[in-house]
């Protein structure tokens, strides 16, 4: 048989010897069943490697496939798809934007650690077997031998008793009372250290389950309050324990509640204001973990602060709360702090202007901080050339909320910084205001008290402005004199110069301009970079030349005290040297002869030349014979013959006393 022949019959023998087969029925369910599983697996791939997508591509994805469910109730319909009557009413929808980041971290951190909790089957069983009611749950004492999860079955039972009624939600009286029972335990020292953070996370981590819509601004505020009730209730059954204050177990506790408090989502001032103040002293040094927690909550919030007098009132309500601070024991919490914000200097961010104006306001309120420390953290938080300086208007209030205490009329000075607000902050007008507003108020002290912080800041220009400015607005007798102060460079001495013109002017004219002129020549003596003519110029004792055939204009007697206070000035200064000093003396008294020569020269005048030279015989000197002989006839002239013949005397005995003590002392 041909090969071809024997493979026919093969297959036409294998075709009738095979069995046969009935076909098999589907049911319709079946079906769609696989076909329903399907469409669920055939959507989810596995990604390898280089593949995955980043944060953002993950976000954007989600959102598009959040857009694009059918059933915007799950993340998958159960429904088939070719349902179409089954799709839900799109003109019903809203959309809602996606959580950020922080909270879908902060909710699976929470659920990751709830689900290793044996407190979520406590909680499921309560929410299970529950029936809401109004009644009010009975009082509860518990004791030392009561298992902290105890006390947490009872508060979270509470809690579901009040959030599960229409009537409770909103004031909570069962959970309330929970924390009045809780305060009583811990008054009377039932629970200690580790028990009570122990009953404070338990509570703290079935309040973050039994939220609801993590989403919702409104439930994450609650859960916020409800916390907070707790925290004061402990704080006030710490603060009133009946067991020692040196109970070393307490500072576990007290560290956990300030942590506690630095987390809430709310308004937490007033109960960290609590804590600081029952914190016991032997306590306060270890606290410092969680006053820095708590700083750096109040750094975080000044960002998002654009106004000023939101950061004032904030600064001022955590400066009540850590008055107990000093720089000997807690220094390393305010450099942690200052640490904090040059983390936000070096990252550039937008809201480090306000950060770093919140913390300077903080120190300034703080009343362990100095001056000093004061302008070393501005200057640190300033330096780098990226930095935008404190404006002047920022020093100005700086300096108003340091010396609070000493300023009487403190709403006028901020009114002055007030009417500049329009305007630029750092315009010259700014310090010019402040230093009007302190002059007419009398409380010119604020003054010289600025110009030092400039100095410690290094703003030697800014303390030049300031005394323009106030040169400007403030015309006075005192003007000469501060010009010939400005002319040399030294803003300080004018500054100085109008602080003595306003102390002195309170007196009798005569009296508080001749103090005036006293005091304010030593100091401008004093200064090296004055020229001594200048002052003569300033105070108008050089007239000048006179034309031939015209008379000399007659000296008022105010010019006569002005010359005569002049010269005492001149002759009491212990800058000037002696032949100096008899220089200037004896421009005064040509001065006063110009305009007479017959003139009778006023007695201060004439003490004034004899005390300068008398200098060489209070020393041991002989004196010069010129210098005596030449005041001896002023002195004759002007005082008549007789007390020349007394001062002439007493002149001659002190010489012949200085020679023989000085041949005694070279024999």
């Amino acid at each position: 048989m041909s090969p071809a022949l024997a493979s026919k019959c093969h297959r036409a023998a294998h075709r009738h010897l095979r069995p046969q087969h009935d076909s098999i029925w589907i049911p319709e369910t079946l079906l769609i069943a696989t076909f329903e599983r399907f469409c669920v697996t055939s959507t989810t791939t596995t990604r390898h490697g280089s593949s995955v997508p980043g944060p953002m591509e993950n976000r954007r994805r989600m959102g598009r496939r959040h857009m694009g469910e059918l059933n915007f109730g799950q993340s998958h319909s159960a429904a088939p798809l070719w349902g179409l009557e089954n799709l839900p009413d799109l003109t019903q929808w809203q959309w809602k934007p996606p959580s950020p980041p922080d909270t879908r971290l902060r909710q699976s951190e929470a659920e990751g650690a709830w689900r290793q909790s044996p407190l979520k089957a406590v909680v499921d069983s309560l929410g299970s077997l529950f029936v809401p009611t109004s009644a009010p749950l009975p009082k509860r004492i518990w004791d030392a031998h009561s298992p902290p999860s105890e006390v947490v079955d009872a508060g979270l039972n509470a809690l579901c008793r009040d959030l599960t009624s229409d009537t409770t939600a909103q004031t909570w009286p069962n959970f309330k009372s929970f924390c009045h029972s809780w305060e009583s335990c811990v008054t009377d020292g039932h629970f200690w250290g580790e028990k009570i953070c122990s009953v404070l996370d338990g509570i703290q981590r079935g309040l973050c389950m039994m939220q609801l819509g993590d989403e919702d601004l409104v439930a994450s505020t609650t859960i916020s309050k409800l916390e907070l009730v707790l925290l004061q209730a402990t704080i006030a059954g710490l603060s009133s324990r009946n067991i020692p204050q040196d109970n070393q177990s307490d500072c576990l506790v007290w560290s956990s509640v300030l942590h506690k408090i630095s987390g809430l989502q709310i308004n937490n001032l007033t109960v960290l204001k609590a804590a600081m103040a029952h914190i016991p002293d032997c306590y306060l040094g270890d606290m410092s973990a969680g006053i820095l927690a708590n700083l750096r909550t109040y750094l975080t919030a000044s960002r998002r602060n654009s106004k000023r007098s939101t950061l004032a009132r904030q600064a001022s309500k955590v400066a009540q709360c850590l008055t107990r601070l000093d720089l000997t024991n807690h220094l390393h919490i305010l450099e942690s702090g200052t640490q904090f914000v040059l983390q936000e200097k070096d990252s550039k961010a937008p809201g480090y202007p306000r950060e770093r104006l919140a913390w300077l306001y903080l120190l300034a309120r703080l009343p362990c901080v100095n001056e000093s420390y004061l302008a070393a953290v501005c200057s640190i938080l300033e330096a780098g050339k990226a930095v935008k300086p404190l404006s002047r208007r920022g020093i100005c209030e700086l300096y108003l909320l340091k010396h609070r205490s000493s300023i009487k009329d403190e709403l006028a000075l901020y009114n002055s910084l007030r009417k500049n607000q329009g305007r630029n902050s750092n315009s010259s007008e700014t310090y010019s205001s402040l230093c009007l507003a302190a002059w007419q108020t009398g409380q010119f002290h604020v003054v010289p008290g600025l110009c030092e912080l400039l100095h410690k800041l290094g703003r030697q220009q800014d303390i030049m402005c300031l005394a323009r400015g106030l040169r400007d607005e403030v015309k006075n007798e005192a003007t000469p004199l501060v010009n010939l102060a400005l002319g040399a460079r030294q803003p300080g001495l004018a500054i100085e110069i109008l602080s003595l013109y306003q102390k002195h002017s309170g007196g009798p004219a005569r009296c508080w301009k001749r103090n005036f002129l006293t005091d304010a020549l030593k100091i401008l003596t004093k200064c090296r970079s004055v020229r001594q003519d200048k002052i003569l110029s300033a105070l108008g004792l050089i007239r000048p030349l006179r034309r031939r055939g015209r008379r000399a204009e007659a000296i008022t007697m105010r010019q006569l005290l002005d010359t005569a206070t002049a010269a005492m000035a001149f002759a009491n200064s212990p800058g000037l040297s002696n032949r100096t000093s008899l220089r200037l003396i004896s421009r005064c008294i040509r001065y006063l002869q110009a305009s007479n020569r017959n003139a009778v020269l006023p007695t201060p005048a004439l003490r004034a030349l004899l005390h300068n030279i008398t200098r060489d015989l209070a020393e041991g000197r002989p004196g010069r014979t010129a210098r005596l002989r030449w005041v001896l006839r002023l002195f004759q002239k002007h005082a008549g013959y007789e007390q020349m013949l007394q001062i002439g005397l007493v002149l001659r005995r002190w010489r012949d006393f200085n020679y023989r003590r000085r041949r005694e002392s070279i024999g």
